[in-house]
């Protein structure tokens, strides 16, 4: 199997990013219309308060996923460039 170019590589990855950053962007628009729907108009009491704290928890904790995404974007590109340059060049052990 031929190994990729670090052009194609990087191509790839970044191909790869656009379309998490794309997924990301959608559900956090979810998110949003869900919070946009929630009120005193549609639904009251211990019941809807208990959902719309888990629900505010299950956001807050997807939004800090979301929120590390580009510090964690780069390490993965970082690490892929690094394993390409391993494939280039197999008999180089240096870091």
């Amino acid at each position: 199997m031929p190994v990729p170019t670090e052009d194609r590589l990087d191509y790839q990855c970044r191909q790869d990013m656009r379309q998490i950053e794309t997924s990301v962007a959608t559900i956090r628009a979810a998110l949003q219309k869900v919070t946009d729907l929630m009120g005193a108009d549609t639904w009251v009491g211990d019941a809807a308060d208990r959902w719309a704290t888990d629900f505010t928890g299950r956001k807050n904790a997807l939004s800090r996923l979301f929120d590390s995404y580009p510090a964690e974007e780069q390490r993965l590109i970082t690490k892929a460039q690094q394993d390409q340059a391993k494939l280039n060049n197999p008999g180089h052990t240096g870091s």
